[in-house]
């Protein structure tokens, strides 16, 4: 086998990159020092927990304990993905708030077992994660409860490892390290094992606001509510020893996904713990007055492709309002403002040239040929739109003798309609959107989103009008000389 070539997935875990972020928009500027991201979401697991799975299961076969034993494991995911990813068998208990992407990618690791749990339940409580694992594992013979807050595993290598990983890449100078503090062990293994070799750096916690792990103090977890995951709890966990963190910084909801998109923008796929922390890093650069050779490193824990329906969604970040006021801007400038109440009428498409249902396929290929169109409307009783046919799924169809010249259209189009299927193996259900002359041009621009034509008709979806596609859009904004690359 060649040297390059990794033989287990654990293999390829840590030795991150270490990378400046002082270059990527709102980070760098004004700051004398140098902002540095550990990109731990580049684990194969997409997170900083597999390097913590990674010593959980060495230490599973240290104990004896069979790689077939069922793991109950509490936390926000990140954990239980990188868990699963090495081979194990799982019974998740999640927060509330966790995302459905991790729930997603949960089931696609063969995990069914998934217990949703209290967000900010307290210690001792029965709707904590804790109470309710132990009482899983009291029913579940051969099963372990695996949480990181009760210091049931040995994690200081772990972090050792990480610790001296930032050293490295640093080349001994160092002189913040600003990440987020969930369970508190990351805070205090990082901070024991750098402060070991680089007296003089200071070690910044960062967590939501209403969080409650800085005061040192158990709050009301019913009263204190953030979106961020993977931060923040509603009392200090146990693992955090005392003078881990040299200074705490609370950060809003807001300012974390704003700087988690403007990280996604500079092309840093990082999360909105990530974000989080970075926002911290300048609050920490900027009140330290740091020198210009000062370095402040930052953990990026988590990817942002675990936040598709969040984080990476205009709508949901709008509706949440977790964009700042120049986003808000851009995004209005981008969505409405350049289109400047423009409709699909302004287009000036020409009239569509339409195929019927029963037409043959070898006569709507050629009608799409000869007018060199990518698809062609089908029309069914009463020239009414009911669905589409595209060049190539007719020409692949044909050269595959799936389908045969004289076959009606009818039997391999996309329907728009719920009609029943009929015997085509390729005819299927199109989901049916609809736009007319009057739909503004802004709603068009979301429907190229996730589509790649639009069949204009009128209000009753009686006549096929016209045929828009993205270029024509291009096309439109460029004659306005309005078009920004």
């Amino acid at each position: 086998m060649s040297k390059l070539c990794i033989t287990t997935i654990s293999d390829t875990i840590g030795r991150t990159p270490l990378v400046s972020l002082s270059k990527v928009d709102g980070v760098g500027h004004g700051v004398a020092g140098e902002i540095l991201g550990k990109l731990e979401y580049m684990n194969p697991g997409s997170s900083i927990k597999d390097r913590v799975a990674k010593h959980i299961v060495a230490q599973l076969s240290a104990k004896g304990i069979s790689a077939d034993a069922p793991l109950v494991v509490a936390g926000p995911g990140n954990l239980a993905i990188s868990l699963a990813m090495l081979g194990r068998s799982l019974i998740c208990l999640l927060p509330e708030r966790t995302t459905s992407d991790r729930v997603r990618l949960l089931k696609a690791l063969g995990v069914t077992d998934i217990v949703r749990t209290l967000d900010g339940a307290l210690p001792g409580s029965p709707e904590h994660a804790c109470e309710i694992g132990r009482r899983i594992v009291k029913h579940r013979a051969g099963s372990v409860y695996i949480d990181e807050e009760l210091g049931d595993w040995d994690l200081s290598a772990c972090y050792d490892e990480l610790a001296n990983e930032l050293i490295e890449q640093c080349d001994g100078v160092l002189d913040a390290l600003v990440l987020g503090v969930d369970t508190g062990n990351a805070a205090t293994h990082l901070s024991r094992a750098l402060k070991a070799k680089l007296p003089d750096i200071q070690i910044v916690g960062v967590e939501p606001t209403n969080s409650a792990i800085g005061e040192q103090t158990v709050a009301n977890p019913l009263a204190r509510r953030w979106l961020c995951e993977d931060i923040g709890r509603a009392y200090a966990p146990r693992a955090l020893l005392p003078g881990s963190i040299d200074m705490w910084i609370q950060v809003s909801d807001r300012v974390a996904y704003s700087m988690a998109r403007r990280l996604v923008q500079g092309g840093v796929l990082a999360g909105p713990s990530a974000g989080a922390s970075v926002a911290a890093a300048r609050m920490y650069a900027v009140s330290a007055s740091l020198q210009p050779t000062s370095r402040v490193a930052v953990i990026l824990g988590d990817t942002a492709r675990n936040y598709t329906d969040t984080l990476l969604s205009d709508d949901w970040m709008l509706a949440h309002d977790l964009l700042d006021a120049r986003m808000v801007a851009d995004l209005q400038r981008t969505q409405i403002e350049q289109y400047r109440a423009a409709s699909i009428e302004d287009l000036q498409l020409p009239a569509a040239v339409t195929v019927a249902e029963n037409d043959s396929m070898r006569g709507a290929v050629a009608l799409m040929a000869e007018h060199d169109f990518s698809q062609v409307p089908v029309t069914g009783p009463a020239r009414r739109l009911i669905g589409y046919l595209t060049l190539s799924a007719a020409q692949t169809l044909l050269d595959n003798h799936v389908a045969l010249p004289t076959d009606p259209v009818g039997k391999f189009m996309l329907r728009f309609n719920p009609a029943p299927r009929t015997s085509g193996p390729a005819n299927i259900r199109k989901e049916y959107w609809l736009i007319t002359p009057e739909t503004p041009l802004s709603e068009l621009s979301r429907f190229f989103e996730s589509h790649s034509v639009a069949f204009v008709t009128d209000a009753s979806r009686k006549f096929c009008l016209g045929i828009a596609t993205k270029q024509d859009l291009i096309s439109f904004l460029a004659r306005r000389h309005t078009f920004r690359f």
